[in-house]
């Protein structure tokens, strides 16, 4: 099984606390130990001193006493006093035991030379024997002293220093098991999350309460999935609108392809006069040149959005005249009336983009026109209003007049050639010109076109 990343900080955690507590503990214990094996030797020493110039004062007092005192009666006197307090005599002298107020005595008398202190274990039962001369190194005497007490002290020491250590093992364990649980819920929590987000799930989010460095990580993650989610939105509507765009260029390259080719069959196969054969041959062109229109256009709107323009000043009111000029024949044919009011205007640009802008919107308000129509192109500083009193549009048709291949009139449209492009090119000039483009329009009012720079 998996450990998770909390269970692999709780274990080495815990592992490195513990290895930390009982390396403490027990060095402590056996600092501790030292120094009372250390206390007690100093406290032997002074025994020992005090004892051996006790017997000196009263060897020589006896002596003084008189010639028949016996020194076996002091040294036994002294033995069977200390006994009660723990420490056994012994004397020796010329290497010969005299004296000794214990039956381990006698195995003192080779242990060490005079006046060193050391520790030795008889049957199992550990002493501290000092040596020193005494009575002007008349005699040796044998000062032992047992401390097992200290080794069961020890013994004692560890066991209490264990069982606590268990105790705070224990409770550190269960703390830091509750607290390391507790801390990784923000990750569990972003762990669903992301598994939810995974299957599919683009709205879940992460929780973004606290001001830790979880809630930063919850509010950048929130982040990256609001951003991928706009952009695979966004991918999803671009692809659809190709799609769109592709399935209206061949539903309108359909009709011009279907009449050239029926035109074609026409006139191979049936026996026409020459001036039907003429007429017909003049439909193909019509139609050849309405695809080389159609063609013409996704290119150059297709150039606009993939490259930066050349900007230069360009003289708006100039370019309206301009383009009134171009435009008035077929505005004559039907019978609509341009003006124009050319303010003092001058915009960064391509000249040539922007003209062409301005001959299709002019072109289509024209078309919007009835008899008797007008069309007024105006200009004032960096906005250029194009107006006519045409059918208008609902607010429908205006969602989508910038869409390629949308048509607000289709059987108009195609009488007269159109494919629906012009205003999608026409946005793309705008766009690339960084202005705005905006319609203002009414079923039975006309239209108002208002373009900001």
């Amino acid at each position: 099984m998996k450990m998770r990343f909390w269970q692999k900080t709780y274990l080495l955690t815990l592992l490195l606390f513990l290895v930390c507590l009982y390396v403490g503990l027990f060095s402590l214990a056996f600092f501790t130990y030292q120094k009372n094996v250390q206390n007690v030797e100093s406290l032997c020493r002074s025994e020992q001193n005090y004892i051996a110039r006790s017997f000196e004062r009263d060897f020589v007092d006896m002596q003084a006493a008189g010639s028949e005192a016996n020194p076996s009666l002091l040294m036994d006197s002294y033995g069977r006093y200390y006994a009660k307090e723990g420490v056994q005599l012994g004397f020796r002298k010329d290497n010969d035991i005299v004296y000794s107020s214990g039956a381990k005595g006698p195995d003192f008398e080779n242990s060490l030379e005079s006046g060193k202190l050391s520790q030795i274990r008889i049957d199992g039962e550990r002493f501290v024997v000092i040596t020193a001369d005494v009575c002007e190194n008349e005699y040796t005497m044998l000062y032992a002293k047992s401390v097992s007490s200290l080794d069961s002290e020890f013994r004692a020491l560890m066991t209490t220093y264990a069982l606590v250590a268990a105790a705070v093992s224990g409770l550190l364990a269960l703390l830091l098991f509750l607290v390391l649980k507790r801390l990784s819920l923000p990750l569990e929590k972003l762990q669903k999350t992301t598994e939810a987000i995974t299957s599919g799930d683009m709205s879940v989010r992460a929780d973004e309460s606290g001001k830790d460095e979880f809630s930063e990580l919850a509010k950048s993650f929130n982040h990256m999935v609001s951003t991928i989610n706009a952009q695979m939105n966004e991918l999803a509507e671009d692809a659809q609108r190709k799609q769109m765009l592709v399935d209206n260029m061949a539903h309108e390259m359909r009709t011009p392809l279907t009449s050239i080719r029926g035109y074609a069959e026409y006139i191979e196969k049936a026996a026409i006069p020459e001036e039907e054969k003429n007429d017909a041959a003049g439909r193909i062109v019509s139609e050849a040149d309405r695809l080389k229109r159609i063609s013409k256009i996704i290119l150059d709107t297709a150039f606009i959005r993939n490259n930066q323009i050349e900007k230069h000043e360009v003289d708006i009111a100039k370019l309206l005249v301009e383009t009134a000029k171009r435009l008035s024949v077929k505005a004559a044919e039907r019978n609509v009336v341009i003006e124009t009011d050319p303010g003092e205007s001058v915009v960064d640009g391509d000249e040539i983009l922007l003209s062409l802008l301005l001959d299709n919107l002019t072109d289509n308000a024209i078309k919007a026109c009835g008899k008797e129509g007008t069309v007024k192109l105006s200009s004032s500083g960096k906005t250029v209003m194009i107006t006519d009193n045409g059918k208008g549009m609902t607010q429908e048709q205006l969602a989508h007049i910038t869409e390629p291949f949308y048509r607000t009139d289709k059987s108009r449209s195609r009488a007269e050639g159109g494919a629906g492009l012009g205003l999608a090119l026409c946005k793309q000039i705008v766009e690339s010109h960084g202005a705005d483009m905006i319609f203002d329009s009414h079923p039975g009012q006309g239209t108002k076109i208002v373009i900001k720079f």
